[in-house]
């Protein structure tokens, strides 16, 4: 798949490498685009993008969970409280709209599932779990991020098929009240 690299360099240079998929991506269907055409739009030797990754779908799932692990290293923006629901998902949703590319070109080669599969992925072998889903066992934790992870990917990609006509913080207060609403009408 990809390499996890040793030094800043090589980070570096992986995201480069990902990030010239992307802006292929952006013009072409992924099925449509060979390593070769990546190496040669990046001018650098096959041998390099083989030195991070073993195919080009390697440098796709790099491109999607290091966008993913992106959201943990933001700072907290002013006046946005990190560790409440509502900042937590208002930063989630600002996040998103800011990486709108990842999401169109996602779209546009119809592989958005694999943000969705990618980012549930992500949370849980990351660590990434919310404070009241580390009181369950294991296999609930499972269920419990999974619900949520891809109910609010879901949500992110129906907005942004929408066109982001609601604004991030609007979203996460739709967000805050969806996870908090019986699911059953009475």
């Amino acid at each position: 798949m990809y390499k996890s690299c040793q030094s800043e360099l090589a980070s570096k240079r992986q995201r480069e490498l990902e990030q010239g998929l992307l802006q292929l991506m952006l013009k072409r269907n992924y099925e449509d685009i060979s390593v070769s055409e990546l190496c040669d739009h990046l001018q650098i030797p096959r041998k390099a993008f083989y030195r991070y990754f073993s195919s080009k779908d390697g440098a796709l799932y790099a491109l999607i969970d290091h966008t993913l692990a992106d959201f943990f290293e933001i700072p907290t923006a002013p006046g946005k409280a990190r560790g409440t629901a509502l900042g937590d998902l208002d930063l989630y949703f600002v996040f998103w709209y800011e990486n709108r590319s990842l999401l169109d070109a996602l779209n546009r080669s119809s592989l958005s599932g694999i943000l969705v599969e990618r980012a549930n992925s992500f949370a849980l072998h990351e660590g990434h779990l919310p404070r009241q889903f580390k009181k369950l066992s294991p296999n609930i934790q499972g269920l419990a991020m999974a619900f949520s992870v891809c109910g609010l990917m879901s949500m992110i990609l129906h907005w942004h098929r929408g066109g982001f006509q609601i604004v991030p913080d609007e979203m996460a207060k739709i967000a805050k009240s969806l996870l908090a609403a019986p699911l059953l009408p009475l």
